[in-house]
């Protein structure tokens, strides 16, 4: 699937494109902008040392059972 952009809203995350997935299919969502900064926060590292598309790659998984 990727790397999905969506928007948080009233509880739910829209995604800004239409996505070709099954209803209640189960995925897994990392927010990266929160990830980089509490990486940042707790170990120092910058944004530019974490390699997204490996990071990316070791989660994009199929979670559905």
């Amino acid at each position: 699937m990727g790397v999905v952009e969506a928007i948080y809203e009233n509880g739910v995350f829209k995604p800004l494109k239409k996505l070709n997935l099954p209803e209640k299919r189960k995925v897994k969502l990392i927010i990266l902008d929160e990830f980089i900064r509490d990486l940042d926060d707790a170990f120092g590292i910058l944004e530019a040392d974490i390699d997204l598309e490996k990071l990316r790659k070791e989660w994009d998984r199929d979670v559905s059972p």
